[in-house]
């Protein structure tokens, strides 16, 4: 049996619209092949359940994962703000798909994360190689647990990929589904099992500047303290400013071209982004704090820098995968903060890069991506799967 892919998007107003013309598009290009696995990104706008009632009016009972973002894209399509909802249908061919989600599980991601593993590992049965597709509703908080719980599980031979909700930047309310419900405060993983390695490929283009420094206190989603020195006074100064230059209320438009990289053994760094600062000069990053005792730069980029790595992320997932049938994408919100008016290129350079695989992915409020250490939370990042 073959395995195929089928894209389709919709910018219709009303959700039974989208929901319907999206799938129909997606299903049509299966061939007459039963779908295996839906995958749905949209815009927050629609009445969402509507939405997913109208798609699996098409695909029927194949299992559907999906979230809402800030953005998405399809076969070099981007999609902005408010725009619409693309849908990816996947024929089984060589893979086998479990899916699990639990909702209301803030303040308890790490035990959340293990029974998501075991669940969608259950259903889609053993296999010699698998990847976690994992959607996560963006404001659970330190959302590293939620992967550090899967990987209690998994081990170090199962990579894990996927991205946070998003709600186009409001930071209010974000979410995933499964199937025909829309889970709340909660995430949704697909165990992938299959017979061959599915490549995991994550690229930034952020630079550092400045020296290392050490995380000497945080908590939660905050980072407190750098060098014994409130944090924010400790990063404005790498940017040679002085203590309390950056207002609270301006914060963002400098931290979001100036994140920080949380250096790795391997030389590598994993970026995280200081949303916003408190009067006190506490800074609360987006996802996942950089731990006690870890070392960080402060980082740069540009819309240069950062669409640099988009073509090298694609070539080389593609090229590690044995039989490639989709190019599935996850990047960051704070990217399209960056490249502004150019945003569009980065999901065009996928799939110049791509050729005839078709890409479809989501801008995210967090990328999830671990394929060697513990580590697997990361922001204003590029990410992707081939399939």
């Amino acid at each position: 049996m073959s395995f195929l892919a089928g894209t389709g998007l919709s910018r219709a107003e009303r959700a039974e619209d989208a929901g319907r013309e999206a799938a129909l598009a997606a299903v049509g290009a299966l061939k007459g092949e039963a779908p295996a696995l839906v995958i749905v990104f949209t815009t927050p706008r629609y009445d969402l359940p509507a939405l997913l009632a109208a798609i699996r009016g098409v695909t029927g009972d194949a299992p559907l994962v999906g979230a809402t973002g800030s953005g998405e894209f399809v076969r070099g399509e981007f999609m902005g703000f408010g725009a619409g909802v693309v849908v990816l249908v996947l024929s089984a061919g060589r893979y086998r798909f479990g899916v699990a989600s639990a909702g209301a599980i803030k303040g308890d991601l790490d035990r959340a994360g293990q029974e998501l593993a075991r669940s969608s590992r259950s259903r889609a049965g053993a296999s010699p190689h698998a990847a976690v597709l994992l959607l996560a509703d963006a404001l659970l908080g330190d959302l590293q647990q939620l992967v550090l719980g899967i990987y209690r599980i998994t081990g170090p031979r199962v990579g894990i990929v996927g991205g946070a909700a998003g709600d186009e930047q409001k930071f209010i309310a974000t979410f995933v589904f499964h199937d025909d419900r829309v889970v709340e405060q909660g995430a949704v993983a697909v165990w992938i099992a299959s017979e061959h390695p599915i490549p995991i490929v994550t690229r930034h283009g952020w630079q550092p500047i400045g020296i290392p420094m050490l995380v000497t206190r945080a908590a939660g989603t905050q980072l407190i303290e750098i060098a014994g020195r409130p944090a924010a006074a400790a990063y404005e100064e790498q940017l040679g400013l002085a203590p309390g230059q950056l207002g609270v209320a301006d914060f963002w438009g400098t931290s979001i071209t100036h994140p920080f990289g949380l250096l790795q053994a391997d030389g590598d760094t994993v970026i995280r982004v200081a949303r916003s600062k408190t009067a006190e000069g506490v800074l609360n990053i987006q996802g996942c704090v950089p731990p006690e005792g870890s070392a960080v730069q402060v980082m740069r980029g540009d819309a240069d820098s950062l669409l640099a790595v988009v073509p090298e992320v694609a070539r080389t997932a593609l090229a590690a995968a044995a039989a490639p049938g989709v190019l599935i994408a996850f990047s960051c919100a704070a990217r399209m903060g960056v490249c502004q008016a150019r945003i569009a290129e980065e999901p065009q350079a996928l799939q110049a890069a791509a050729g005839d695989i078709p890409s479809f992915g989501i801008y995210c409020c967090g990328e999830f991506a671990r394929t060697s250490g513990v580590l697997g939370t990361h922001n204003a990042t590029l990410t992707a799967l081939v399939l």
